[in-house]
């Protein structure tokens, strides 16, 4: 799963009277992680903070605007090869400013699927802050942590929620990261 970068691989067996392969299961990211997060609390690199475990990426990190057109976000998600990308607060020219890079949402490739199946495929000039206004209602928000979460309250996160992602931000909202499931998954079996 990690050398291949699959988000899923399916479980075969054979079935018995016919012998041919079936697919009985598809086992995920975000399973193995359910798993280990029911039954392995206790274990002590689950109690570290997040900045104890060096976990995630911090550093080359891609952000957008409410006002970058959505085309450029799309070109992001593709040449990261990424599934979302952190929305931060417009910095009008002020770098000193608090609300600099102070992530206020999050533009996802399932966005871009409400806009085709809305019609707007062919106007992808509009801005990604035009775009999120035809999300769907059903959007539960951006999750967050601080590097001072534990790995064992973010596995909880993302067991009760299904998450696939948290941003790391700081104490005054400004993003400093983010930590996957693959990021998790990889220290757990790789140390």
């Amino acid at each position: 799963m990690i050398e291949s970068s699959a988000r899923r691989i399916p479980l075969i067996d054979e079935d018995e009277k016919t012998h041919r392969e079936i697919v009985v299961s598809v086992l995920t990211q975000y399973r193995i992680l359910k798993f280990v997060s029911m039954n392995c609390k206790e274990t002590k690199i689950l109690l570290q903070p997040l900045k104890e475990l060096n976990i995630g990426t911090t550093s080359s990190l891609s952000s957008v605007k409410m006002s970058t057109p959505v085309m450029e976000a799309i070109s992001v998600l593709i040449s990261k090869s990424i599934s979302s990308v952190p929305i931060v607060e417009e910095d009008f020219g002020d770098s000193n400013s608090q609300d600099s890079n102070k992530l206020i949402n999050v533009f996802e490739a399932v966005d871009v699927l409400s806009l085709i199946k809305g019609g707007l495929y062919t106007d992808l000039t509009l801005s990604v802050g035009e775009a999120l206004m035809k999300r769907s209602d059903d959007f539960e928000g951006v999750y967050t942590c601080t590097l001072d979460d534990n790995l064992c309250y973010i596995l909880e996160t993302i067991r009760k929620s299904r998450l696939h992602r948290l941003f790391i931000v700081d104490d005054n909202g400004k993003l400093i990261g983010v930590v996957t499931l693959s990021d998790i998954l990889k220290y757990i079996l790789f140390g």
